[in-house]
């Protein structure tokens, strides 16, 4: 019944025992021991991890902490395959070709994941389960995600890279190719009518606007505009497509953009009416298990006596296992304690990236980090909206430790096909 969840963690602990069962195979025959010197996210990485195992410890429900929840996967297991992820991919890189074969298969994959959404929302979903519970969300794609709210965060992380790739690009057709992607991906982006990743992205752009003005001459200033008219226009034609299937069908159930941003303030719909109430429990939990909180991946135990009041308030059935927000639900799943330990890793980040866009010289790289950047403060956006889920945060662990070995090797000829 799970098709997107369980095989995607499944697929990252298969990873990681392949990478440690042939690194130690290299150490035992060549000798040459594993180096993870001049990683900024060393000590942080780790604290993470053993506050972490701190946290399972103490859990309200060990077993559950451990394994994690099966609707989300979770657990303690997954925590540290993010951890591991981030140092693999940060220290197992060892050539350009390699880091940049690495950063192209990411944009690839991230096209075909956008255009499968959007063949979806055309009304064609071989992957749909014949389980009504799990037919999707209002007409709204979730791709191999699983769910539009996951899918749209995932494509707020990967669109400043493909814009980044555009300006890294050396001839025009590989320019077409990655525009042509840029279109597709902000197509999909537009289909999840998830407003927080909308919201994510225009922050993103704005921020990638803003860290390119003094790394592109006039001329390429002035196809940054041109991108960002294409998608102003992508996004008209989206929505006045959505009105006539929706005029058309006579339906209510077929979302549109204006419909989106009209439900944001009505207080009968769970939108920011609901995540505030959410936000709310989630305080009072903290509160109640401050230093620890209840454990990986144990929130329905913490929210449960919440269901009820919850249906009733906003006339919706189901199960509330997360807050709707990645910093209060790590802060109920693993305390302040856990929360402190994530945000050092992710400032940590931050501030090493800032360090080295300065002190780049090659433009090519400096433009890659600057779609970096804005990528990761997208998504981090995002996330006081949303909350950590496997099929998606492998993607951004692994993406922190590109860039660090990004900047070992040096420039890695873009993230473009060069002709």
């Amino acid at each position: 019944m799970d098709y997107w969840y369980k095989p995607k963690i499944d697929s990252i602990y298969a990873l990681l025992l392949i990478i440690g069962i042939t690194w130690g195979i290299r150490i035992i025959i060549i000798r040459k021991p594993l180096s993870i010197k001049d990683n900024p996210l060393l000590l942080p990485l780790i604290a993470y991890g053993a506050v972490s195992l701190l946290s399972t410890w103490h859990s309200v429900e060990l077993k559950l902490s451990i394994q994690g929840d099966i609707f989300r996967e979770e657990g303690i297991y997954t925590i540290l395959s993010y951890i591991a992820l981030t140092f693999i991919f940060a220290h197992a890189v060892e050539s350009r070709h390699q880091l940049s074969a690495l950063l192209k298969g990411l944009l690839i994959s991230a096209f075909l994941v956008a255009l499968y959404a959007i063949i979806q929302y055309s009304g064609f979903n071989p992957t749909q389960h014949f389980i009504p519970l799990f037919r999707g969300v209002e007409n709204r794609p979730g791709s191999t995600i699983g769910n539009p709210n996951f899918l749209g965060k995932f494509l707020v992380l990967i669109l400043p890279m493909y814009i980044a790739g555009y300006f890294t690009a050396i001839n025009w057709r590989v320019k077409y190719l990655l525009l042509t992607g840029c279109i597709v991906l902000f197509s999909a982006l537009i289909v999840t009518f998830t407003r927080a990743s909308w919201f994510s992205f225009i922050c993103s752009f704005l921020l990638l606007a803003i860290l390119l003005r003094k790394k592109l001459v006039w001329n390429r200033q002035k196809e940054l505009i041109f991108i960002a008219g294409v998608f102003i226009v992508v996004a008209i034609l989206w929505e006045t497509q959505s009105l006539c299937k929706k005029s058309s069908a006579r339906s209510s159930s077929i979302p549109t953009a204006t419909d989106k941003i009209a439900r944001i303030l009505d207080p009968t719909k769970g939108d920011v009416a609901g995540r505030l109430y959410l936000w709310n429990v989630a305080i009072a939990l903290i509160k109640a298990r401050p230093v620890l909180g209840y454990g990986p991946d144990t929130h329905a135990i913490a929210m449960e006596k919440f269901n009820l009041e919850y249906a009733r308030k906003f006339k919706c059935s189901g199960v509330i296992d997360r807050a709707h927000n990645n910093y209060l639900d790590m802060a109920i799943g693993q305390g302040l304690l856990g929360l402190a330990a994530y945000l050092s890793v992710i400032s940590t980040f931050l501030i090493w990236l800032v360090k080295t866009m300065r002190v780049e010289q090659d433009s090519t790289q400096k433009i890659i980090y600057c779609g970096i950047m804005a990528a990761v403060c997208g998504y981090l956006l995002n996330d006081c909206f949303i909350f950590s889920v496997v099929s998606v945060s492998p993607t951004f662990w692994s993406l922190m430790g590109l860039t660090i070995a990004m900047n070992k090797l040096g420039n890695p000829q873009g993230i473009t096909p060069v002709s």
